[in-house]
């Protein structure tokens, strides 16, 4: 071969390894675009990541101050609410002893609602108001029912007659009378003695039975009213075995 054509043969291979160099570059620049790209992708994926990450742990923290604060709140709910039901206990044992058992059990009822696991303070308290509710209105209303007492040492059931929360008088099969009457041991039901204090007790139940509610009431009385019961009394009275007042219901 001549030099010339030496000359020619290595240009040609120059020019093909320069396009091949050429192509090689262009791919390599092609792939580091791609890769350029895929980092950016990656590091955008990370800082979304980590702003989910802090939002998520900011919403965890908020959501763990809000419960400790509903905590708190239904614990102090529940202090209150168990303080007055204690009160509620002690006021039905102070008073009349009219249905004491069943009232008791439904103050029992809601103590047992508020011992458990998670309590629901909102809902007791709602059942406490209620019961509150129609303790006040006892207070208000004269009516006759029934009830079983302890009247000399035994189990009986009886007629009670009943003067809001104030006054109680029951009435036996037998026909005989009584009343509860607070004494230093707690209330108890005694049986009323003597003709005028019974004639006035069953004249009561006679009138109650007859609707005749409303209107002057000769009512036997074995200790002073208060004063707020004295307000609503007359004070005629006479003393035979206690005392009888009329009262205007």
């Amino acid at each position: 071969a001549t030099p010339a054509k030496n000359v020619s043969a290595a240009r040609a291979e120059t020019d093909v390894l320069a396009e091949r160099l050429k192509r090689q570059r262009r791919a390599n620049r092609d792939e580091l675009t791609a890769l350029r790209r895929e980092r950016a992708d990656l590091l955008r994926q990370v800082r979304l990541e980590g702003v989910r990450r802090d939002t998520v742990a900011r919403l965890r923290a908020d959501r763990t101050k809000q419960i400790d604060q509903q905590e708190g709140r239904q614990r102090a709910l529940l202090s209150v609410v168990q303080r007055a039901l204690a009160s509620a206990k002690r006021h039905v044992v102070a008073i009349l002893p009219f249905k004491r058992k069943e009232r008791m059990r439904r103050l029992q009822r809601i103590a047992t609602d508020l011992a458990v696991s998670h309590p629901d303070p909102a809902r007791g308290l709602t059942q406490l108001w209620r019961f509150v509710e129609e303790e006040q209105a006892l207070t208000r209303s004269i009516g006759l029912s029934q009830q079983a007492i302890e009247l000399d040492g035994k189990r009986r059931l009886v007629q009670v007659a009943r003067v809001g929360m104030a006054l109680m008088y029951v009435r036996l099969p037998d026909g005989g009378v009584g009343r509860a009457v607070q004494r230093q041991s707690g209330w108890r039901f005694e049986r009323i003695l003597g003709g005028p204090p019974r004639s006035t007790v069953l004249a009561l139940f006679d009138d109650l039975e007859n609707n005749r509610v409303f209107g002057p009431k000769r009512l036997l009385m074995s200790t002073p009213l208060a004063a707020a019961d004295r307000a609503a009394t007359a004070h005629e009275a006479t003393s035979s075995g206690g005392r009888s007042t009329t009262a205007h219901p």
